[in-house]
């Protein structure tokens, strides 16, 4: 084992292009499922005029969130051989911060209910869930 391997050295081509996969991979799967769930509740008439529950929004805060959370991984795995656990401790403290603004800002908003609101939060646990699960080894990716 080299000394780049020992370290979690992801800055060769090979560690690169891995972690650039498995944050396409998170990217990909954590939009997919937080669109399914903005048309869902849509579909259900949840909070059809709370602007932050549309597609458009989702999107672009959920992408954020995951290439923010791959950048974040990509540092940790450079400078530390088993990045995994205090990547998910970061993902986690990020959560809760990110739920802020859904319990205290949200709910002031224009067509915003209870169940909106919480479809809202639902995604940010979604998109961390996901983003956790695809980075780290908690899923085996190809």
């Amino acid at each position: 084992m080299d000394a780049q391997t020992e370290t979690g050295d992801v800055s060769s081509t090979a560690g690169v292009g891995s972690l650039a996969r498995r944050g396409g991979i998170a990217l990909g799967l954590a939009v997919l499922v937080n669109v399914a769930i903005v048309v869902a509740a849509d579909a259900a008439g949840v909070a059809p005029t709370l602007d932050p529950l549309s597609t458009g929004p989702v999107v672009l805060f959920t992408a954020l969130g995951v290439v923010g959370a791959t950048v974040v991984y990509g540092v940790l795995a450079r400078f530390r051989a088993e990045p995994d656990r205090l990547f998910t401790g970061i993902a986690a403290v990020v959560l809760v911060l990110s739920l802020i603004p859904d319990v205290t800002y949200a709910p002031t908003l224009p067509g915003a209910t209870t169940l909106g609101v919480t479809v809202l939060a639902i995604m940010h646990v979604t998109a961390a869930l996901v983003a956790v699960a695809v980075l780290t080894d908690l899923v085996s990716w190809p």
